[in-house]
């Protein structure tokens, strides 16, 4: 654990190194999910996200570099507009997104940060249809989480109603059979295909904490009852793994492919760990732990450092179950999983630079580089402190 307290310090080095200075604020040369380098306003893999690192380094630290670094990313995002293609909607693939980082670097400087944007992105979710996509990681799940963080902030009607509308829209677009109750991801256009997804990204067990915390927002029973529908659903179909359980990304389906962030036991163990609490059903916890066993014990598989499918996003259930349990194996295991972490950058020319799950493509982003690895090592620090990100 020697290098741990410096682990935070070589990312923000290397996002620090690697900012470009612009007309309207900074932003970072990320990579697409095809590899391909970019600039983009996304959380997922673009500028978006990276101020979500950069406050909370900030409140650690206090070093005034970070905010002025996380406020002109958040310049150079709210004042890019989407390309043909691309979303307005969503919290990691959407502009939308942008203001979630906005509240984060709210938190950190005590001041309401970019209110206009802010309002303007919201509205502008407000006044669409709902839909068409239903996930967590972009879809109306996201949507309706995000507007209650911003109704948390600012407690206004309208962002309550628009949650509540989001959640309409998506039991509007459960099923129940053979399965359990579920939805597709992509229920009109069948872009995902036609089997429901169990991840905390693309699956049900993204809908289920948006219900959950809808249900918390509202104390509206109703939400409650949607959320422990689906939940049960995925106790149905855990499966024993290296003496845990996992989940097939896709439900009905025996093969154990994955255990990662977005599909899998280390981002659905997240989300029992979190409804143990929001529901108020204890058991859940159980799940949770079972859960985390299977997280640390598969480790490293996909070798990379990464939140979505690497080290970062399986040690945040690690983080997360010690914040819950206080049992100190758990904050041991997340410190393993940094350590393994740390020792994927790179110096190069005297400095430090931090991979994707791709070899030989360093970016800043958040969800595939450098600064949810970083958000990572400031929670294994700090692991009272911080909530788990995106969620």
């Amino acid at each position: 654990m020697t290098q741990l307290p410096t682990s935070a310090d070589s990312v923000f080095s290397f996002i620090n190194a690697t900012a470009e200075a612009v007309d309207c604020g900074f932003r970072w040369r990320t990579y697409d999910y095809g590899n391909r380098p970019q600039y983009h306003y996304s959380i997922f893999n673009g500028v978006g996200g990276i101020p979500i690192f950069l406050s909370a380094y900030f409140e650690v630290t206090r070093n005034p570099r970070a905010l002025e670094l996380a406020r002109g990313a958040l310049t150079w995002s709210f004042q890019n507009e989407p390309e043909e293609g691309s979303f307005q909607r969503g919290l990691q693939m959407g502009k939308f997104g942008v203001a979630y980082s906005a509240l984060c670097v709210s938190r950190a400087s005590v001041r309401d940060e970019f209110p206009e944007f802010t309002e303007d992105l919201a509205n502008h979710v407000l006044s669409e249809a709902p839909g068409p996509i239903t996930d967590l990681i972009s879809g109306e799940a996201s949507n309706g989480w995000l507007l209650l963080q911003l109704w948390q902030k600012k407690p206004e009607a309208k962002y309550l109603e628009g949650a509540i509308r989001c959640g309409r829209w998506l039991e509007n677009q459960l099923v129940t059979d053979e399965l359990g109750t579920h939805c597709l991801v992509d229920p009109i256009q069948k872009s995902f295909g036609t089997k429901p997804y169990s991840g905390l990204s693309h699956g049900i067990s993204g809908v289920a904490h948006f219900f959950a915390c809808l249900y918390r927002a509202t104390s509206d029973a109703h939400w409650k009852g949607l959320a422990i529908a689906l939940l049960e659903t995925l106790v149905r179909h855990a499966q024993p793994a290296r003496g845990g359980i996992n989940w097939s990304p896709i439900l009905g389906m025996n093969e154990l492919t994955r255990c990662q962030y977005s599909h899998g036991a280390a981002g659905i163990g997240l989300v029992f760990a979190k409804a143990a609490g929001l529901l108020d059903q204890p058991d859940y916890l159980s799940i949770a732990l079972q859960a985390g066993e299977a997280t640390y014990q598969y480790g490293d598989y996909r070798e990379n450092p990464t939140l979505c499918t690497g080290l970062a996003g399986g040690g945040e259930l690690l983080v997360e179950l010690y914040r819950i349990t206080m049992e100190e194996i758990w904050l041991e295991r997340a410190r393993e999983f940094a350590e393994k972490a740390l020792a994927y950058r790179s110096i190069i020319d005297g400095q430090t630079f931090w991979p994707t799950d791709a070899v030989d493509c360093f970016s800043a982003d958040f969800t595939y580089g450098a600064s949810g690895i970083g958000y990572f090592f400031l929670r294994v620090m700090n692991p009272l402190q911080f909530e788990p990100p995106l969620m």
